[in-house]
């Protein structure tokens, strides 16, 4: 092989594992739109400062004690989430939480994160395979045990399904 066929080789290899390495990140692809419009949608901590740790579980994940967040649910699950325990929510139902570092960028709305929960099925009981999660705008949703391992939680603590910042959290930590 001379060294202009092996550069060749080289060179495609390296380009064709560049591109499939990025096509799982896709910085063309669109924001999914289940949730593309989130921040027209009910914003459930309207009025309130969210940060801290309420519920002792956070650690790192959501940006943390420090960390503020917004919530936001769409029409389909609105009354669950708003209603009072248990909160069953109907398939369909799309939560997202906008998390920021620090105050200032929440105040702005910018340099936000998002996570993504989803109700995709729902066979009439509370579990984890009746929900999917999603990293990101442009995240894909699938199941997961690191969200759903936490998101149990809010089964004891809240008799929610899955899901933490209800009216009942809000109403329960408003008062400390």
């Amino acid at each position: 092989m001379t060294h202009s066929v092996l550069k060749a080789v080289v060179i495609v290899g390296a380009t064709s594992a560049f591109i499939t390495g990025c096509a799982s990140v896709n910085p063309f692809a669109k924001a999914d739109p289940r949730w593309a419009e989130f921040k027209t949608w009910t914003k459930v901590t309207e009025g309130t400062e969210p940060t801290g740790d309420p519920s002792n579980l956070l650690g790192a994940v959501h940006k943390g004690e420090g960390g503020y967040r917004d919530v936001y649910v769409n029409d389909i699950g609105k009354d669950a989430l708003l209603g009072a325990a248990p909160n069953n929510y109907p398939e369909g139902t799309v939560v997202v939480k906008h998390q920021f570092d620090n105050k200032a960028d929440w105040e702005s709305g910018e340099n936000g994160d998002v996570t993504v929960s989803i109700k995709s099925a729902d066979d009439g009981t509370r579990n984890k395979d009746n929900w999917v999660w999603a990293a990101g705008m442009k995240g894909k949703a699938g199941p997961s045990d690191f969200c759903s391992g936490c998101h149990t939680a809010a089964l004891g603590l809240y008799d929610s399904d899955y899901v933490f910042t209800t009216a009942g959290f809000l109403e329960k930590h408003a008062e400390k």
